[in-house]
């Protein structure tokens, strides 16, 4: 007897270390997932930055090209250059560039290259009588900070972010203070080498995904500890009073050992782990919880009740007589009241009326995690700034939603939508007045969609909505829609003046556009021809437009 005392207790332990390594393995497991779920949301948010930063910035970049063309075209019509060029007056020529302040020079026909310095340049010929070639005057754009710095400010690239021009791997620009990086780039450009390159540091991402999981991780630890900690003690207590009293109300020993509190206790702890472990979806653990509840306590039956309206129910709740009342809540939210009902001759006892509160504690603790777990993922697919669907869940929906059209002999129509001119709204009013627009905007879509259609904030200034059971008319008549009302909305910037703002819309419908990327593709013609044919306006698009 001596030597089995040592061994039990040596067994007690090595079951304890199992249990609290198990905790560890399941609260480290939570956190890890909650921390890669954070970590693609961040990711895709920077990339998404990135993005809209590189277009913005390349939009910037072709108004400059435009206007050194057109300061190329004005001088190249200048009497004053085309007599110079017509004498070989270099002199002349020289106090002409002098007294510009753009980066200016000339060459004589059968000359050296103008402005070979400048890797952004525009030149223009110039033509004398008779159509007799003069020379060629260039205006360059010098490559450095200061043009950075213009596309950055005009770009609003926010701050930690940063902007650098790059050719063949080499900086033309000083690179940016960011050891830990990730990077888009964009030809800066057309016919050069040129990239513009666009860089976010990773350390913010590393941080929010740090902090979920240390979070994700003490509120798995908490909550798998709790339970321990409830199971250990309601069972120590009802297996000793199990012990010392005599049930009354058992008819036999088998039925003794079906219904004695600590197996109901153990079965509750089980049936609220496997609560915890099935699902995160509120709505699928209520169900589990009314039942455990039932089995833990030995009642009748149970129902959930909130604002008087009846959810869920188990067993017979009807048979049973006064209900004991427990409540449900996660955080500051109130779920319902969860009423169990004894069988008529046989009410609670303190024991079994215990039971039930901390069965009722567990289940909070588990809905608020789910609920916890439900907003991490949410935040995934969502636009933080209009709360629309963000381009991740776009590009799921518009595959599945394409199948889904396929296989059932459906229509899907996609309107995709680019508000015009949308950076002058930011140059003029700032980007605060600029987001209220944007959020006016999604405000606006959400009115005019129908429950199952999903909006999206595709990125930047461009939306999308997704509309199943729909064909292009229908798609058409949405888009008119949105136009009318946004050409009606009223916005009012910082000095109390109202200004208006105009989008255009391209359609396209599946079955014209066979495959998910024929879709997209058409309804992107279709806007690129709605900006090209004046803007503010609604245009079709087929697979072959």
């Amino acid at each position: 007897m001596a030597r089995e005392a040592p061994r039990a207790a040596r067994g007690q332990l090595g079951l304890a270390l199992a249990i609290v390594a198990l905790v560890l393995l399941l609260s480290a497991a939570a956190a890890w997932a909650a921390g890669r779920l954070q970590e693609r949301s961040a990711s895709e948010a920077a990339d998404a930055r990135l993005e809209s930063s590189l277009r913005a910035a390349n939009a910037e970049m072709r108004l400059e090209l435009a206007a050194a063309g057109a300061k190329a075209r004005v001088l190249a019509a200048s009497p004053k250059v085309q007599r110079a060029l017509f004498r070989h007056d270099a002199d002349a020529l020289a106090r002409i560039t002098a007294e510009d302040e753009n980066n200016v020079s000339f060459a004589f026909p059968g000359g050296a290259e103008p402005g070979a310095g400048f890797a952004l340049r525009r030149a223009v010929e110039v033509t004398g009588p008779k159509g007799r070639e003069l020379g060629r005057v260039v205006v360059g754009i010098p490559v450095g900070r200061e043009l950075v710095d213009r596309l950055s400010t005009a770009a609003g690239v926010p701050e930690g972010d940063d902007l650098a021009v790059v050719e063949d791997g080499r900086f033309l620009t000083e690179e940016p203070d960011i050891e830990d990086r990730r990077s888009m780039w964009t030809p800066l450009a057309a016919g050069t080498a040129l990239r513009l390159v666009a860089f976010a540091p990773n350390e913010p991402i590393a941080a929010s995904t740090e902090e979920t999981q240390r979070r994700v991780f003490l509120a798995a630890l908490l909550t798998l500890a709790l339970l321990g900690l409830a199971w250990w003690s309601v069972t120590r207590h009802l297996d000793s009073r199990a012990v010392s009293e005599t049930a009354p109300r058992r008819r036999s020993k088998d039925l003794d050992d079906a219904t004695s509190p600590s197996r109901r206790a153990r079965e509750a702890v089980a049936l609220v782990g496997e609560a915890l472990a099935a699902t995160h979806d509120p709505d699928a653990l209520l169900p589990v919880i009314v039942e455990s509840a039932v089995g833990a306590t030995g009642a009748v039956g149970a129902r959930l009740v909130t604002d008087g309206t009846e959810r869920i129910r188990a067993g017979q709740p009807e048979a049973g007589g006064p209900p004991l009342s427990v409540s449900l809540d996660t955080g500051s939210d109130h779920v319902g009241s969860l009423l169990i009902y004894p069988y008529l001759d046989r009410p609670f006892n303190e024991d079994e009326g215990r039971l039930a509160h901390w069965l009722a504690a567990q289940a909070s603790i588990a809905l608020e995690n789910a609920r916890l777990h439900r907003a991490v993922e949410q935040q995934a697919i969502t636009d933080d700034l209009t709360g629309l669907a963000n381009r991740r869940r776009f590009g799921e929906s518009l595959s599945l939603e394409v199948s889904r059209a396929e296989r059932f002999g459906g229509t899907l129509a996609l309107v995709l939508a680019d508000l015009d001119d949308f950076k002058l709204v930011n140059d003029l009013y700032g980007h605060q007045v600029g987001d209220q627009v944007l959020r006016r905007f999604a405000d606006l879509m959400r009115e005019s969609v129908r429950e199952f259609d999903l909006a999206v904030r595709h990125g930047g200034e461009e939306f999308a909505v997704l509309l199943p059971e729909t064909d292009v008319d229908g798609g058409v008549r949405l888009a008119e829609r949105l136009a009318e009302a946004l050409r009606e909305a009223r916005f009012v910037d910082r000095a109390g003046k109202h200004f208006t703002v105009t989008s255009s819309f391209g359609v396209a419908a599946f079955p014209g556009a066979r495959t998910a990327e024929d879709l997209m593709l058409a309804a992107v013609r279709a806007l690129y021809r709605a900006k090209e044919d004046g803007k503010n306006r609604v245009i079709r698009g087929d697979s072959r437009s």
